[in-house]
């Protein structure tokens, strides 16, 4: 059988997150995306963690789901930020963990809680050294996956300019070998991933990293999963042994952290600066400071090898974000909600729409035209950099 799978989400516990994060919107949502399976988020957040023990039941081992929406699957799952001293630097690099099931939850729990406060934020600051939280967490069980988040992103990817590492080998110490998969992140696809050969040995995902339960956020990026059995065995041996089918990008130039820059909150003109890392500018042109370098400047640093041809993904734009370029206004708007209850109408979910469907009746030339668009990749952006998004442009 073959999932779609979005395993990083935040609860209404992180910082940035919507209050309005709860457990039924989540599932809700996420049905309309077309999301089958989900991470919990924040799952080691005390208050989170009780709301999810109170509505969650068990589908199969280590899998649960919501009895008002049965049709989609929850992994238990949290995000953390790993704090420690290597060589003279604060590193700060941001995990990915899903846990097998409650019980062992509850370990891990007790043995984070010598290191961080659990109940300050969703994300917790964890303070140790990524090989020693890896064999931390697997000797409570080997199940336990860790995952490198947003890997070059730059102030919390393990590869970002800002965690000051050579390599992956560098950062995990002797925890690499227990490391199997890694994530894209939003400015960063597969290809990127694959010119750098110490990536070769990990299996590629995407997910959506997000703080909100809107329809542009959640389910952004996504993987599509092979399993012979919906359990969290088999869901991790997709992982370990690459059954990942392929994963659905953000086109790195839209996302936040492409090229380098900065955002014109930084400079008292207000205005803006960003450009493409092969220039090699270090300094900004307005404040004299360093630019943020991107996403873009550390693979071109990093890589070494020749892509290879058989990289499988698919490129997509949140459909709610497509509505809002064509029609207009914001993803907020009213009017550009019904358009797309009316598209997930006709199709079943948003992502049975970038796979095939388009049954587009009652819907606009205009956005016909642009959904076909980005189905062909007849698109492009103005690059994101500094925390600023890219902005979507169509091919002519």
């Amino acid at each position: 059988m073959q999932k779609v799978c979005d395993l990083h989400i935040h609860s209404k516990y992180s910082e940035g997150a919507s209050k309005n994060i709860d457990i039924f919107k989540i599932a809700l949502n996420s049905e309309k995306k077309g999301i089958n399976i989900v991470g919990t988020g924040d799952c080691l957040h005390p208050s989170w963690l009780n709301e999810l023990k109170n509505s969650l039941i068990e589908y199969s081992d280590g899998v649960y789901y919501l009895p008002k929406l049965p049709k989609v699957y929850f992994i238990l799952q949290t995000e953390i930020e790993l704090i420690w001293k290597y060589n003279s630097h604060l590193r700060r690099v941001h995990f990915l963990i899903l846990f097998p099931n409650f019980e062992k939850l509850d370990e891990c729990v007790k043995f984070l809680m010598k290191f961080g406060n659990l109940m300050r934020e969703g994300r917790p600051k964890i303070y140790n050294s990524a090989e020693s939280l890896i064999f931390g967490l697997k000797s409570i069980d080997n199940r336990i996956e860790i995952i490198p988040a947003h890997i070059f992103t730059p102030f919390f990817g393990i590869y970002g300019e800002k965690s000051f590492f050579k390599n992956m080998k560098e950062a995990l110490g002797g925890g690499f070998s227990l490391i199997h998969a890694i994530e894209t992140g939003l400015s960063a696809d597969p290809f990127m991933v694959r010119s750098i050969s110490e990536l070769n040995r990990f299996t590629i995902i995407s997910n959506s990293d997000c703080h909100s339960t809107c329809f542009h956020r959640l389910g952004r990026e996504s993987s599509l999963y092979y399993f012979n059995k919906l359990d969290y065995r088999n869901f991790i041996e997709s992982i370990r042994k690459n059954k990942v089918i392929k994963t659905f990008e953000f086109k790195p130039s839209a996302g936040k952290y492409y090229y380098d820059g900065h955002r014109k909150e930084r400079h008292e003109n207000k205005l803006d600066y960003f450009c493409s890392p092969k220039l090699n500018i270090i300094n900004c042109p307005y404040c004299g400071k360093k630019l943020t370098k991107g996403v873009l400047s550390r693979v071109l640093k990093l890589s070494d090898q020749k892509i290879p041809k058989d990289v499988n993904f698919q490129y997509i734009v949140p459909l709610l974000s497509l509505i809002s370029v064509v029609l207009g206004g914001t993803e907020y708007n009213k009017k550009n909600l019904s358009v797309y209850d009316r598209l997930i109408s006709n199709n079943g979910s948003e992502y049975n729409i970038w796979r095939g469907n388009s049954n587009c009746e009652g819907i606009s030339e205009d956005l016909i035209s642009a959904i076909n668009k980005i189905r062909k990749g007849d698109f492009w952006f103005v690059p994101g950099y500094d925390a600023n998004y890219g902005r979507l442009q169509f091919n002519t």
